[in-house]
């Protein structure tokens, strides 16, 4: 995955992604906000072309504005070789900020699902800098999961952090820090 553009005007909504049909580009739909107010409807339909964006009815104005800032953002990288080569630079476009906002909204949701998927189906834990869980063990099936984690912690012999004792996001985060080691940022 390319690096995402820092900036924080232009952002997407209503995501909604074809895999099925994605062949060279990503097949997707989606809102296009511009400070907060959605002005544009943008599509892609995966075979390769740009991404079309239109205005809303009414928000042509608004629509010409998010294409200027978004012409004034700096180019953006692209890492076309392999590792190590230097990047290629692209001027920044309107529909190629709402393809890296679709395409970087469209990887946190499955990294979230694999999560999710994680989360409700293992007893995940963190021993000596390593994400580990209990095999055969469901978190879903524990009725007493706070007897349970208290015999885990004192079978470990050192201290961990269990993952479904700390609140959603700070366990999405950590469990993020140990999976996604090897993918580029």
């Amino acid at each position: 995955m390319q690096p995402i553009t820092k900036q924080d005007r232009i952002t997407l909504k209503n995501l909604k992604v074809a895999d099925f049909a994605s062949e060279e580009t990503m097949c997707f739909t989606a809102t296009v906000v511009f400070d907060g107010t959605p002005i544009a409807e943008a599509h892609n339909d995966g075979h390769g072309g740009s991404t079309l964006v239109r205005a809303r009815e009414g928000q042509a104005a608004l629509l010409a504005q998010a294409e200027a800032f978004a012409k004034g953002l700096p180019p953006a990288p692209l890492y076309l070789g392999k590792e190590g080569d230097e990047p290629h630079y692209i001027n920044m476009t309107l529909d190629f900020l709402v393809d890296e906002l679709a395409d970087a909204m469209h990887e946190d949701r499955k990294v979230r699902a694999a999560f999710n998927r994680d989360i409700g189906n293992k007893v995940l834990f963190i021993k000596d800098g390593k994400l580990l869980f209990i095999k055969g063990v469901k978190l879903k099936a524990i009725a007493d999961r706070k007897a349970y984690f208290t015999s885990l912690r004192a079978r470990q012999g050192q201290p961990i952090v269990i993952l479904a004792e700390l609140p959603p996001e700070q366990a999405f985060d950590l469990w993020k820090q140990h999976v996604m080691v090897d993918k580029p940022a």
